[in-house]
């Protein structure tokens, strides 16, 4: 006896794979206990906690695999439950431990032992330490009684060596599995990394991510809901996201990594296109001051030839800024290039031929080919429909003119957008239809400066929103219904306020002198930035 124990403990701790150490404790509980019929182990699985059949002798395997029981279920969870060795004597002690078990369980157990009814049992848990790996149960199916405490001793002393050998066996096993990711992740650390030498663009990068998780996986710069997406970030800053096919602790641990390291790709490709990008308006911004400060006729040439731009086609300079701060966002790195890409977009899908478009201070200057009064007004308009969540924006237009004079249709558009910001009803003002406020806009501060105060400074010193009133007039050509409504005010208010500047001014608004001297002042006055 005392040599099969030795042989048997040889046995149960020789092996670190999980399914051999289970098959010998089978043999050695066989070898053991003679009279058993069948010998079971149940394993807790903790993701469910629930006991699993994991290795028998005498049963129907298949069947048996169906068998899920919770703790305290039946003999065997209740044996898990408690962690102590229960021997059973009778058939009525025996019904009364299995009565609560499930009615599937009870099917698949019933079935996978052959449909026989036990006579004798004994059951004992699978401990280490703190541990409760699962339980091995015996039966007997022809006598009652046939087991006794010394055969209970023997199987506990088979289960506690098999627990320290399935304890091993899972530490190897983990660290088996851990060595195989890190082989694996540095495998696909060096795919993703030859990617990036080879300089291929997001596109390569998704096929290989798409390969390796056997999945669809797409890229986006933004994205409406967050629903399964994975954020592609750079320190805080997010610079994209991928668009999983399910939520991401679904995939498994290699997709994992592979979506995490294509992330860490991506990321560095975006920081690379987005420098050279930066580049590109750096060297654009060069050209343009080059150009409205005034070059050579020779470099002027090889800039258009550079830019593909005709000497026969007239060209417009268009600047969009806010009434207040940027256009674009300034907390992360691509903000910039995103927002200058979406108007090239724009531009080129409508003109069919490239913009020139460049970013100077808070600005956005893009210089257009002509067209067809339509085909521009309807890039302004989607222009305007497509930056609509920018809060403020205005657009100054110049007027055609060829790329000699660029410099000409920039100082329009200045002169056009430095309106706009003036007059919170105009968004976008073009040059070429501006009519009294282009020559406003060129007299002299100085004279400028006098003539509001000899027109207006009574007005001024007496109430400011007098003068609010007044433009508002202006504008709504002198409708008293329009304006009154723009103001928020009683028409019967509106009409003292116009008496009272008729008063203070000593004018009469009837007067075509009086009025057209108020205009011109009232003109003066918010181009002055005065209002």
């Amino acid at each position: 006896m005392m040599q099969k124990i030795i042989e048997i403990n040889k046995m149960l701790t020789q092996s670190l794979d999980l399914e051999q150490v289970l098959r010998n404790m089978i043999v050695a509980a066989k070898d053991l206990i003679e009279v058993a019929d069948t010998l079971i182990i149940y394993l807790h699985d903790d993701s469910t906690n629930t006991l699993y059949f994991a290795e028998g002798e005498g049963v129907d395997k298949e069947i048996m695999k169906n068998i899920s029981f919770s703790p305290g279920e039946s003999i065997a969870g209740k044996v898990f439950k408690d962690r102590t060795s229960k021997l059973f004597q009778t058939e009525d002690e025996i019904d009364a431990f299995m009565e609560n078990m499930e009615e599937e369980n009870f099917q698949n157990y019933f079935d996978g032992v052959y449909q026989r009814k036990i006579k004798s049992v004994f059951c004992v848990p699978i401990l280490n330490k703190d541990q409760c790996y699962g339980v091995l149960v015996v039966d007997n199916f022809k006598e009652d009684g046939v087991f006794n405490t010394n055969d209970l001793q023997l199987i506990d002393w088979v289960a506690d060596l098999s627990a320290i050998a399935i304890d091993n066996a899972s530490v190897y096993q983990r660290l088996k599995l851990r060595n195989d990711q890190l082989s694996q992740s540095f495998m696909i650390h060096n795919q993703f990394y030859h990617l990036i030498m080879e300089g291929d663009g997001i596109e390569k990068i998704l096929l290989l991510l798409n390969r390796m998780t056997n999945s669809t996986i797409q890229f986006t710069d933004y994205v409406h809901s967050e629903t399964n997406v994975y954020p592609i970030q750079r320190g805080r800053e997010t610079l994209g996201y991928f668009i999983l096919e399910k939520p991401f602790d679904e995939y498994k641990p290699l997709d994992k990594i592979a979506i995490e390291h294509a992330s860490m790709t991506v990321a560095l490709e975006l920081m690379k296109e987005s420098a050279l990008y930066e580049k590109e308006l750096h060297f654009r911004e060069e050209v343009f001051n080059q150009i409205i400060e005034g070059i050579t006729e020779e470099e002027l040439e090889r800039m258009m030839r550079y830019y593909n731009w005709e000497h026969n086609r007239k060209i417009k300079c268009v600047i969009m800024e806010r009434r207040a701060g940027f256009l674009w966002g300034t907390n992360r790195l691509t903000d910039k290039e995103r927002f200058v890409r979406k108007v090239e977009e724009i531009i080129n899908g409508i003109t069919g031929s490239p913009a020139f478009v460049l970013t100077r201070m808070r600005q956005l200057i893009v210089i257009i080919p002509n067209g067809t009064e339509e085909e521009f007004q309807y890039l302004i308009d989607r222009i305007q429909t497509s930056l609509a969540h920018v809060k403020g924006l205005v657009v100054g237009i110049g007027r055609d003119t060829s790329p000699y004079n660029l410099s000409l249709s920039y100082q329009e558009a200045k002169r056009s957008i430095d309106y706009a910001k003036s007059n919170p009803n105009r968004s976008v003002v073009e040059y070429q239809k501006l009519g009294l406020e282009r020559i406003l806009y060129e007299v002299d501060p100085s004279i400028a400066n006098r003539y509001i105060e000899d027109k207006l400074n009574k007005l001024l010193v007496l109430d400011t929103n007098m003068v609010d009133t007044l433009k508002q007039y202006i504008e709504l050509n002198k409708s008293h219904k329009e304006t009154a409504q723009a103001l928020h005010i009683h028409p019967n208010t509106l009409y003292y306020r116009l008496r009272k500047v008729e008063e203070v001014l000593m004018i009469d608004l009837n007067n075509e002198k009086d009025w057209l001297d108020l205009v011109i002042a009232i003109q003066l006055y918010v181009a002055s930035y005065k209002n």
